[in-house]
């Protein structure tokens, strides 16, 4: 990569005629990776251990598409829950750390009642998929709801989509169910 820089000088003075314009163009090489954050990089990745890899987060906006949030009812040892699902896709270039899901649920009068929080610590990768589910406790003024989205290294332009394909089963799942299917 080669970056140009100009330097115009022109010089006008009351009564005197302007100077002649100076075009100067230079050669910026581009700056090569700083090799103490490569060693940074290559003790933290040591560090990890063996089958981790250090991968690319995304910076500034990152965008996601979205289904639209669903609520259900569920009880649980005598409490009333409202649970909502979301299901996300990662279409950024990079890797999303630290996504989380903030839900605010809010009275007629527009005064927050509740809300509920999922932060997602593992970096989700370009293409990757994701359920997440919100649990709030169930409050007799809830009347509508609202979500924000945001990752640790900005902020997050999220699309709605009809719908997004379902997320692949994990290994050991399919694995147990094969064998459970091979039992019979």
């Amino acid at each position: 990569m080669v970056i140009f820089g100009f330097i115009v000088t022109a010089a006008a003075c009351g009564g005197a005629e302007p100077a002649e314009e100076e075009i100067v163009a230079e050669t910026v090489a581009a700056p090569e990776i700083d090799p103490q954050a490569q060693a940074a990089a290559r003790r933290l990745a040591a560090r990890l251990g063996d089958g981790l890899d250090l991968v690319r987060t995304q910076r500034g906006t990152a965008e996601i598409g979205y289904t639209q949030p669903v609520a259900s009812r569920e009880r649980i040892d005598g409490t009333r829950y409202i649970v909502t699902t979301i299901r996300i896709k990662n279409l950024a270039e990079n890797a999303i750390a630290g996504f989380q899901v903030d839900e605010f649920w809010f009275d007629q009068d527009g005064n927050t009642v509740t809300g509920d929080r999922v932060r997602i610590a593992a970096p989700i990768m370009t293409g990757e998929i994701r359920d997440i589910e919100l649990r709030v406790p169930r409050v007799s003024t809830m009347d509508r709801s609202n979500y924000e989205f945001t990752h640790q290294n900005g902020d997050v332009l999220a699309t709605l989509f009809d719908e997004i394909e379902d997320p692949p089963e994990p290994e050991g799942e399919e694995s147990e169910a094969e064998e459970a299917d091979g039992a019979n």
